[in-house]
């Protein structure tokens, strides 16, 4: 009797704790899916205030800009060393514009690696703001003080491109030096090295 009595209390605490059990379970799969539900909508308070800042704007904006900067660059580059090695020819000639083009591509592939002010900035509202905050950035820059605003980040932008473009020459100063170097051994027959 004592038996069945004990077993009787083993089976309903395992019933009681697969039902609390149960119900945890579909707390737990409420709160993930209401984690999932806010952050969605987080993310796409955070796409609605990117629109308003012109984000879009700023980023064709800054890549016209840098495009032109690198346009000159290469140009630069290529006009420089051609003055000075104008009547190299042949495979010097062409070990020269192997060099250079080397070069550049690995300029260009630098830049490309560069992650889109877009993607950055909606990291950071994301990281950076709750929904309540989003909700007033977005009533702002609904305003027309919010326009004016979102209208002085894009001459901002240009003036960060500037910036940013004379700090790229700065960096790649020292490579055009090597590369330089090398071609000028190249040109005088003394052998190939990498840029």
């Amino acid at each position: 009797m004592h038996d069945i009595k004990r077993r009787r209390h083993v089976k309903s605490v395992s019933v009681a704790l697969r039902g609390w059990f149960c119900c945890a379970m579909v707390i737990a799969g409420t709160t993930v899916v209401d984690a999932a539900t806010i952050e969605n909508t987080k993310s796409i308070k955070v796409e609605k205030l990117l629109t308003l800042i012109r984000v879009s704007e700023l980023e064709t904006e800054y890549d016209a800009l840098t495009q032109k900067y690198i346009r000159e660059y290469e140009q630069q580059i290529r006009k420089s060393i051609g003055s000075t090695y104008a009547d190299v020819a042949g495979e010097k000639k062409k070990e020269i514009e192997r060099l250079i083009e080397a070069f550049l591509q690995d300029v260009r592939k630098s830049i490309g690696q560069v992650e889109t002010l877009h993607d950055h900035l909606k990291r950071a509202y994301s990281r950076n703001f709750g929904e309540e905050e989003l909700d007033r950035l977005i009533a702002h820059y609904s305003s027309p003080l919010g326009e004016k605003d979102a209208g002085m980040k894009k001459s901002a932008a240009i003036e960060y491109n500037e910036m940013w473009t004379a700090q790229f020459m700065n960096q790649y100063k020292a490579r055009v030096e090597k590369l330089f170097q090398v071609i000028a051994m190249v040109a005088k027959g003394k052998g190939k090295q990498g840029a």
